[in-house]
């Protein structure tokens, strides 16, 4: 997993693990909070992860790091970048599958002055899920990343529905008839 800082964001801790996922999808059925446009999110996820990918294919995090917020620009300069991603690189992880399967998101979350975003989830592909936590400034008329931690797991299973769950999908069925 690589986790990078550049400044304190919305105010959540930093930690994101497959166990704290686990927690969360456990806790929370259904669980994206969808204050965010649910394409919008996804394209934007990709589009970061994208720029990851490269980063790891070709060794040169420049592109990640002009494309991203001036305040993780500043902190954090190509071979830094490169330092951190070491271990995903190193992995051989394939990103690619992120850009056709669908992210389970678990928080879409815009800060009180509109000016922040975090999106957190996952992607979930085989042999293993794929998390993300990124953090997003509005700079300059667009979302710029701010902060990123992204990494593999794996698999995990999704809770069944809770019974109290399907009754009113029953219902519904059963007036309509």
């Amino acid at each position: 997993m690589v986790t990078l800082r550049t400044i304190r964001t919305i105010g959540a801790p930093r930690t994101f693990s497959a166990a704290l996922l686990a927690l969360v999808l456990l806790a929370t059925p259904g669980a994206a909070q969808e204050q965010v446009e649910r394409s919008f999110a996804t394209a934007l996820v990709r589009d970061v992860l994208t720029a990851i990918h490269h980063g790891n294919r070709t060794g040169n995090y420049t592109v990640l790091r002009d494309y991203a917020a001036d305040d993780f620009g500043a902190e954090n300069n190509a071979t830094q970048l490169a330092a951190r991603f070491t271990e995903l690189r190193g992995s051989g992880l394939d990103m690619l599958p992120t850009l056709v399967v669908e992210p389970t998101i678990l928080q879409a979350q815009i800060s009180a002055g509109n000016d922040q975003m975090r999106l957190t989830g996952y992607f979930p592909t085989l042999p293993q899920h794929f998390s993300f936590d990124l953090v997003f400034l509005q700079e300059r008329g667009r979302w710029r990343m701010l902060d990123v931690s992204v990494g593999n797991f794996d698999p995990i299973e999704a809770p069944e529905p809770t019974p109290q769950a399907e009754e009113p999908a029953a219902e519904a069925e059963e007036s309509s008839e």
